[in-house]
Order: structure tokens, then sequence, then C-alpha cells
């Protein structure tokens, strides 16, 4: 039993699939290297496999040695110019978990559809998309989720543990001492508070659905912040606007902090 592999389709193959690989990587990595130097890392990768096959080493283990050691890493040297072998390292582990990722996908789209396109580049480049877009959405999801802190606050006795953002966007702020104002929902600041009502004051912001409103804010007795180094800090007195509308939809935080809060 015998069959015709063609080199010329073989390579292009190869080339398409390497230079979206090491596209991805370049958007996860953020090396921001030109498109003509991650095709030439491409090509280097796969004129390499084309010369085992050439040669017929493809399936021996010293094949195999260079497919998946010697040409990852230098078409990631290369295409994505890193230099540091610890980070070559690191992108080469990447290009594998990318690698298994396009390849599930690309089987799954196949599954599903059928094109009058060339089924290896059109399956490819929509396998790609599917990726890039997924990777996209999940690397927003980390940093989101990033600046979500384990959050303590305490007042008149009681205390409760919420899940705080760090927005910076909120620079909200008492107007008379400038003092920074966090804010809870409504449902948490009864559960803090309980049948005790807080004295208020009225701090006044402006969002897109209400230019000029006035949000009712009360002292807790502290808040504690657990950063990320596992240190607490501690702020006496903190400043909590409170508003009726949910914070998060996801339910992911019950709770916006100042970003002067950590400084």
């Amino acid at each position: 039993m015998y069959y015709e592999l063609y080199l010329d389709v073989l390579f292009l193959e190869n080339l398409l699939a390497d230079y979206l690989l090491l596209s991805l990587l370049n958007k996860i990595l953020k090396t921001s290297v030109r498109r003509l130097r991650r095709l030439f890392g491409a090509a280097i990768g796969s004129l390499g496999v084309c010369c085992l096959y050439l040669f017929f080493i493809e399936g021996t283990w010293m094949g195999k040695l260079f497919i998946y050691v010697v040409f990852s890493t230098v078409m990631v040297k290369i295409g994505l110019g890193i230099r540091d072998w610890r980070e070559c390292g690191r992108a080469v582990i990447l290009l594998y978990i990318c690698g298994f990722l396009l390849g599930g996908i690309f089987q799954w789209v196949q599954r599903q559809n059928s094109f009058s396109l060339y089924p290896f580049a059109g399956f490819t480049l929509i396998s790609y998309c599917l990726l890039s877009a997924f990777m996209k959405w999940l690397m927003k999801l980390r940093k989101h989720l990033g600046n979500v802190f384990e959050t303590v606050v305490g007042f008149h006795g009681r205390t409760i543990r919420v899940k705080g953002l760090l927005d910076t966007g909120n620079q909200l702020r008492d107007p008379i001492f400038q003092k920074p104002v966090s804010i809870l929902t409504e449902h948490v600041k009864q559960e803090l508070c309980g049948s005790e009502e807080p004295l208020y004051q009225m701090i006044p912001f402006h969002s897109l659905g209400e230019p000029k409103g006035l949000m009712p804010a009360f002292f807790a007795d502290y808040l504690c912040i657990r950063k990320r180094d596992g240190k607490e800090k501690r702020i006496e007195r903190p400043l909590l606007g409170i508003t009726k509308e949910p914070l998060s939809s996801q339910k992911e935080y019950d709770m916006i902090l100042h970003p002067d809060l950590l400084e």
C-alpha cells in the first residue's frame, strides 16, 4: 500500500496553520511582530516538515524530535522574535495548546458544515476565527476577574464578606473632603446594617442615564481588602455609596471599590 504526497500542498497547508498559530500567539503574548516576520517563521517550520517527508524520516524518533522540539522552537524564536529561552519554552507550550484547540475546532467545523471552498483552507480559517474570538473573550474575562478582590466590611459590630471590583472608572468622591466613595448594592447594605439605619449624606454623581443625581452614602467602621500577595489593606471609616441597581449581571461582585483605596 502506498500513497502520493504533494510537497507543495503539504507546504502550503502547514504554512497556513503555522502562520495562524503564530498570529494567535502574537495576540496572547503581545509581542507585536509584523506579519512578514510571522510568515517567515511559519515558512521555516513548514519547510522543515517537508524536508522530513522528503527524506522519509517523519515517522522516526528523530523526525518527531525535529517536529515537536527543534522546528517549533525555531519557528517561535524567528516568527515572534523571542530571545529569552524561558519565554521561548513558554511560547512553545502555548503553541501546542493552541494547536490542539485549533485541531479540535477544525474537526467540529468539518463535521458541522460542507463548503465548496478548498476544505483545509476554509475550515482552518473558520477554526482560527472561532478560536481567536474565544481567546479574546477569555483574556478579557481574566483581566476583568483579576480586578475582583475579597473584601470585608465592618459596621457597628457586624461584618460581611463581599467581592469588590476595583474599577478605575469610579471617580466618585465626597464633594467637601474629597474622600473616595466605594459603592454597595442595596441588599448588601441591608445585610451589613441589619435593622439599623445608618446616617446618610448625599453624594452628587452623574451617569449616562442620570446627568445630575444624588447617591446616599454612609461611613462604615472599616474596609479590609485582601490583595493578590495575600496581604490585607485596611481602610478606616470608608465612605460607602448605595445603589439599588445590580452592579454585575453575572453576580461576579457586589461592590465597586474606589481605585485610590489600594494606593
